[in-house]
C-alpha cells in the first residue's frame, strides 16, 4: 500500500514540476542541486529532467504498488519500507548524471580541474 501511495504522491510531483516548472532558480519551488544553480540553462534542464524522473519512477511504484493491492499482498510493510529507497535514490542519481553530462557539454570545458 505505501509503494502506490509514495508513487502517486511522487507522479504529482512529476506533472507539478512538468506543467508548471519554475522558470527561475529561487528557494522555495524546483530541484535545486549545485549543477543546477551554476546557470539558468542548467537550471531549466534540471527541472525537465526531474520532472520526467518523478513522472517515470512515480508511474513505476504505482503501478506495483496498485498490483501488490490488487493481488492482496497488503502485508509486506517493511518489505516497501526497506524497498522504496531502491526507488527514490536512481532518481536524484540519474538527475544529477545528465545534469553532469549536460554541464560538459555545453560548457566546453572537458580538461578542466577543479582545483587548478
Amino acid at each position: 500500500m505505501i509503494f502506490l501511495v509514495i508513487g502517486i504522491i511522487f507522479f504529482l510531483i512529476g506533472l507539478t514540476f512538468f506543467l508548471f516548472p519554475s522558470k527561475k532558480m529561487n528557494l522555495i519551488y524546483g530541484y535545486r542541486s549545485y549543477l543546477a544553480k551554476q546557470n539558468e540553462r542548467n537550471w531549466r534542464h534540471a527541472q525537465k529532467l526531474c520532472a520526467r524522473y518523478f513522472l517515470l519512477f512515480g508511474g513505476i511504484m504505482a503501478v506495483i504498488g496498485f498490483v501488490l493491492k490488487w493481488q492482496e499482498w497488503t502485508n509486506f510493510f517493511l518489505v516497501e519500507m526497506i524497498a522504496i529507497p531502491w526507488f527514490i535514490v536512481p532518481i536524484f542519481g540519474l538527475i544529477e548524471e545528465n545534469l553532469q553530462r549536460f554541464d560538459k557539454e555545453h560548457r566546453g570545458e572537458e580538461n578542466e580541474y577543479i582545483n587548478d
